[in-house]
């Protein structure tokens, strides 16, 4: 999956003068979701499939989910997740049925909305959202949700608007032709491989409810969130969480057979707000002291109080957006304050995923082992309390079907005791060139000291960190999806890193076992990318695009492996202001271009030379010295050459195409202007 064009080549934050230094303010460490899934398609608005029209946002989001969807029956589902409460009253049933015969579909919403309320806690509401999309809620491709009916529990509206995603406990979903059914009826296919049905309008219907259920999860801190599907006179609820969708079988609201509808409402309203997906461990702070406001710069914003093991920190709205995708890590951080000491740091709230190491049990690994240039941990630990603390594991009543790529996330949190800047803020261009080495040598002592393989070497994971006298120092960051080297075998995400700047062997369709030195071509990937994209240079907007092209269709391997094979000459092509730094891309690439070349039969002396690079590039020392004598230049190193915001037209725009998100690097999001959105 890539980054959207219209993202990926967006305006960084950058001074647009070429000689003057550039001194951002600092800004939080950007740690980034990381790439697990496969690409999705681009869609075209319009097709003559049936003759109707498609909405894009829903195809996309339907592909996302794709794998994500289990069945399970109403009955179990209503006892498994909500309690019972006594006082239910009778279900007058001949009111459902008057309701689900309504023509056409928006005829249904006030019938159905006035069946319901006796089975709503008093202070709860059904509006009828179905014409007021919420400004706020554009989360996936932008679509702003408008559900047919939204649900609100009795405490007080975040604002004026009739459909708040940011507030809503579940909505309803309806459709008049019970063929517009998201899935099978019979729970999966005939031949079990799948729960999802065939079929551009089934597809759709499945889209629009992953597009619901997510505006929910990404504007507010939710484990899990709820939604209902009406189909005439059948109906399905649906749970979301990290791991998945899960999806009940379908049933007759309007039968005296069953109450599963009028319960699950019932239910509802009458559980605690835990219970109902709502993340109580983030405590909403009311009067907070004037310097913390000022610490987290939230003067008049929303504070909450978060707990992590035997700490707590106060933070405010996280400054990645992760958590803006359906399923996957959710990863929100924070600038935050330790509310002892009132130290400033970043706090990472994320869902990991089961089967891997935490995070925190990585860096204490690598700390033992003297591992340099990485952050410190001031805390860490797996959130013990709440409801839902992990998601993707199932009893044996739910339906699993056989296509299902559904794992188990388990929510974690870890604090570490520095705020950096992005690495694409450097101050010249000999600065990103040694906080580069210096994330090297991290990555080097991981390997060779800790054992420890890092997996996901992407410009997000690359931070600048400075001293008071403004030193910089590259760190290198995220251990999440790494490995220790001992270990053998594939876990649930084997092919897990940021798509763009992934070596290009493992873009092959052929499963590939990682080597040091894939990791040692992203740092070089990530090196180029940088440099073409930040450093001053004569490209004009259009030939900076297509130069950089090559990451924007990151699972075409043979592109990329042409782009490391044409060596020195990539990096001559980027008319770089600083011959410095070209010299150093230029002698660093004209070993790599030795990784992809295929040896000659008939010339030994060519072959030998061929495989004897190929071997030194699995190594760091060659890179590492290489870099050291290249920073030796003190003209380079008096260069004021910093970062520069610079105009990048991509060849190709698709309208309505949407790459899933958990590829972006976050530091690339934090420079590209967006509307505000709750949470």
């Amino acid at each position: 999956m890539t980054v959207p064009a219209s993202q990926f080549y967006a305006k960084p934050n950058h001074p647009t003068h070429p000689n003057r230094l550039s001194t951002p303010p600092p800004l939080p460490i950007p740690v980034p979701d990381t790439q697990t899934h496969n690409p999705l398609p681009s869609t075209q608005p319009f097709s003559s499939l049936n003759g109707y029209y498609i909405e894009s946002a829903f195809v996309d989001a339907a592909e996302e989910l794709k794998g994500k969807f289990v069945a399970v029956k109403p009955q179990v589902f209503l006892d498994k997740y909500l309690p019972e409460h006594p006082g239910i009253p009778l279900v007058t049933y001949e009111s459902f049925k008057k309701a689900s015969e309504q023509r056409p579909e928006s005829e249904m919403y006030e019938p159905l909305i006035d069946a319901l309320k006796p089975f709503l806690k008093t202070g709860w509401s059904m509006i009828n959202t179905s014409t007021n999309p919420d400004p706020d809620s554009g989360f996936l491709d932008g679509h702003k949700i408008k559900p047919d009916i939204t649900v609100y529990s009795d405490r007080k509206p975040s604002n004026d608007n009739p459909c708040r995603a940011c507030d809503m406990e579940t909505f309803l979903e309806l459709k008049v032709d019970v063929q517009r059914d998201g899935f099978y009826l019979d729970k999966s296919d005939p031949l079990n491989i799948s729960f999802e049905k065939n079929g551009g309008e089934s597809r759709d219907t499945r889209g629009q409810l992953v597009i619901y259920l997510n505006a929910m999860q990404a504007s507010q801190f939710r484990t899990h969130g709820f939604g209902v599907l009406i189909l005439g006179n059948k109906c399905r609820l649906l749970r979301h969480t990290r791991s998945g969708i899960e999806v009940t079988s379908r049933f007759a609201y309007t039968s005296s057979e069953n109450s599963y509808l009028q319960t699950f409402f019932w239910r509802l309203s009458h559980a605690r707000s835990a219970l109902r997906g709502i993340d109580e461990t983030f405590e909403a702070q009311h009067n907070v002291d004037l310097k913390i406001q000022d610490l987290l710069k939230a003067y008049g914003k929303p504070i909450w109080k978060v707990p992590v093991g035997d700490s707590s920190f106060y933070v405010s709205k996280p400054f990645t957006r992760s958590h803006h995708d359906p399923v996957g890590r959710g990863t929100r951080c924070f600038v935050a304050v330790d509310s002892r000491t009132l130290q400033t740091c970043v706090l990472k709230d994320v869902w990991r995923v089961v089967g891997y190491h935490r995070e925190g049990e990585v860096y204490t690994r690598l700390h033992q082992h003297s591992v340099e240039n990485i952050p410190n941990i001031l805390a860490e630990g797996d959130v013990e309390a709440g409801e839902s603390v992990s998601c993707g594991v199932f009893d044996p009543d739910w339906t699993i079907p056989t296509d299902s790529t559904i794992c188990p996330h388990r929510h974690y949190r870890i604090v570490l005791g520095v705020v950096g800047e992005p690495i694409a803020e450097f101050r010249s261009t000999w600065e990103l060139t040694k906080c580069m080495l210096d994330a090297i040598k991290a990555h080097r002592d991981a390997v060779l000291n800790a054992k420890v393989e890092h997996r996901d070497i992407s410009p997000g994971n690359i931070l600048i960190v400075r001293s008071q006298d403004g030193k910089a120092t590259g760190n290198l960051i995220d251990w999440e999806l790494s490995k220790y080297c001992e270990e053998e075998g594939n876990r649930v995400y084997e092919r897990a890193g940021t798509v763009q700047f992934m070596a290009a062997r493992l873009l092959s369709k052929e499963p590939t076992a990682r080597t040091v030195g894939d990791d040692l071509e992203s740092f070089m990937l990530v090196f180029l990318w940088l440099a073409a994209r930040y450093a001053p240079n004569r490209m004009s907007p259009a030939y900076r695009g297509e130069m950089l092209y090559v990451y924007d269709t990151p699972y075409n391997q043979l592109n990329k492996e042409i782009f490391m094979l044409v060596g020195s000459a990539t990096p001559r092509r980027f008319q770089l202001h600083s011959t410095s730094l070209t010299k150093i891309l230029v002698k660093l690439m004209q070993q790599y271009s030795a990784r992809y070349a295929m040896p000659y039969d008939n010339d030994e002396a060519l072959a030998s030379d061929i495989i004897t690079k190929q071997a030194m590039l699995e190594t760091h020392g060659w890179m590492i010295d290489t870099v050291q004598e290249a920073l030796k230049d003190e003209d380079w190193y008096a260069a004021k050459d910093g970062a520069q915001r610079q105009d990048c037209t991509p060849p190709v725009v698709k309208e309505k195409s949407r790459k899933r998100k958990s590829a972006y690097t976050e530091y690339d999001q934090v420079f590209v202007p967006r509307k505000k959105q709750r949470v």
